[in-house]
């Protein structure tokens, strides 16, 4: 059977692109606490596949998931689904916006909704939880009026009252979820490929390296540079273009970045987001 994780517990955004995924591949839900550990559990073989987030249109890449692929697996990533992202403010019920005393959610949701909170909850404090679900659950149990930001499904879930809707400070807020396996995918036809490299700290020589999938017609569609870890001034680049590795013109960008790479890993080549 089919063992699919995602960073839980039930009713985050993660699990709605879980079960996604798991249209293809039947099976079990399993929720973790984090991404490290989400990550790390099909490195180990507890999983067959986990569905991580790694960006959003307002808050650009999740560093936690990059950095993981980069760094502490040899996993690929074998598909990708882009979801709207609308974000609801929850409370227990009889709770008004008025007798809010604290507001909790993930990270990225509370940056999703910087603006919101700044004008209507200007004096709240603001916690994080390791999931907008986590945040939903503490404000079910928590003693004080607690709010969450979270989605619908949550509040379904946990049996919270939804305030507002939508509170994303902009309309076209959405998250790209990846899923990670110990395996590749073949080609489908429409298909997109990750990799991340160094190269030499020496002028041109990314601009060289990009230059090559142009020469090849290949259209990129990411490009993002993170620390290297090594020292101050040494970063990774992960790129995103179109094509699939077994596909002759990705083929050959492949290898000739790797050629000219002091870092190279492909970091997988999966069917595009519908």
């Amino acid at each position: 059977m089919c063992k699919i994780g995602y960073l839980g517990p039930a009713g985050t955004f993660s699990e709605q692109a879980a079960l996604y995924f798991a249209q293809s591949c039947p099976g079990e839900l399993i929720a973790y606490s984090d991404v490290p550990e989400l990550i790390l559990a099909v490195q180990s073989g507890a999983l067959h596949y986990a569905v991580v987030p790694i960006e959003n249109v307002l808050e650009g890449t999740v560093n936690v998931t990059v950095d993981i692929l980069a760094h502490d697996t040899n996993l690929v990533i074998v598909g990708e689904q882009v979801l709207p992202i609308h974000q609801c403010l929850l409370a227990p019920h009889g709770a008004g916006p008025d007798e809010i005393r604290r507001i909790v959610s993930h990270p990225q949701a509370l940056a999703q909704c910087r603006h919101f909170l700044r004008v209507h909850f200007p004096d709240i404090p603001v916690h994080s939880a390791n999931s907008t679900a986590a945040g939903a659950l503490e404000a079910k149990n928590s003693s004080l009026p607690v709010a969450a930001i979270a989605n619908k499904r949550a509040a379904e879930i946990f049996g919270l009252n939804i305030l507002m809707e939508n509170i994303e400070d902009q309309p076209n807020n959405c998250t790209r979820f990846i899923a990670l396996s110990r395996q590749g995918v073949g080609a489908t036809g429409r298909d997109k490929t990750s990799i991340v490299f160094s190269v030499n700290n020496e002028p041109g020589s990314l601009l060289q390296a990009l230059a090559i999938f142009a020469q090849l017609d290949l259209n990129l569609t990411r490009i993002e540079s993170r620390p290297m870890r090594t020292q101050l001034g040494q970063y990774l680049f992960f790129v995103d273009f179109e094509g699939h590795a077994e596909d002759k013109a990705a083929a050959r960008a492949l290898h000739l970045v790797k050629a000219m790479s002091t870092y190279f890993r492909h970091l997988g080549s999966y069917p595009r987001s519908e």
